[in-house]
């Protein structure tokens, strides 16, 4: 069943958004009488029934939702976004349909390219979630200096998670050890794990996230891409706490 994502869905009738209604009528032709679910991102899924429908325009009758739990444990990301704009789509796409629960973009001393699409990346988001048929829309936090990240880190009342640092070797720093992050990630906790720009973070940076608490991982021999790394991240959270 097709799902759309409609944050301020509630029971009873409903107007579609127009870029929702938009789709239903022009790409799926629904007509009158079609079942939709509509997903509100913050786990209530509703039946719906289409009870009219306009190029533009669509009206529906929503019914119960069943509702999801926030999947637990939680895996926080902070990335610092390609300077090509497409790789970090590409990851926000699979990042949602693996399972990650917040990204908070961070701008480095190596970020080649300060642009946030914000706009853009939410579509990217709720369009990934709805294809996956998650009932939990990632939580996209507006972009910010890394040295911003790190002080409302500190400043923080949610509970804590275990924080990670995932950076490449530092030659004129031979003595900064990496655990491997499947023998460094906890289990059954809440994670923040930080992944560097192009080119890596600066020494400084790192002697910055090693005094706020983060624990230095490596996710192998290989160099990876950005991208591929904060997918790999995604991908070893939920291998090291699957049942």
């Amino acid at each position: 069943m097709r799902r759309f994502y409609t944050p301020e869905v509630a029971l009873g009738p409903h107007a579609l958004g127009a870029e929702e209604a938009r789709h239903l009528a022009q790409v799926l032709r629904a007509r009158p009488g079609d079942a939709v679910e509509l997903a509100d991102g913050r786990g209530a899924v509703f039946p719906a029934e289409v009870i009219s429908v306009g190029k533009r325009e669509a009206l529906l009758q929503v019914g119960v939702p069943a509702c999801f739990p926030e999947p637990s444990p939680r895996l926080i990301l902070w990335v610092a976004p390609t300077k090509h704009t497409d790789r970090f789509e590409w990851f926000l796409e699979k990042a949602c349909e693996c399972g990650v629960s917040r990204i908070q973009p961070i701008w480095t001393a190596r970020s080649e390219r300060r642009v946030e699409k914000r706009e853009r990346w939410q579509r990217t988001l709720a369009e990934a979630m709805k294809q996956s048929r998650r009932a939990w829309l990632p939580e996209l936090l507006p972009a910010v200096d890394m040295g911003q990240a790190l002080t409302d880190l500190a400043a923080s009342k949610d509970d804590a998670p275990w924080l990670g640092l995932a950076h490449c070797p530092v030659p004129e720093h031979p003595e900064w050890t990496r655990q491997s992050v499947k023998q460094a990630m906890p289990t059954g906790q809440d994670v923040l794990l930080a992944i560097g720009p192009e080119g890596d973070f600066e020494p400084n940076e790192i002697e910055a996230f090693a005094q706020a608490g983060f624990t230095p991982v490596t996710f192998g021999e290989h160099r990876l891409r950005t991208e591929t790394a904060a997918l790999y991240a995604v991908q070893a959270f939920h291998i090291l706490n699957a049942p």
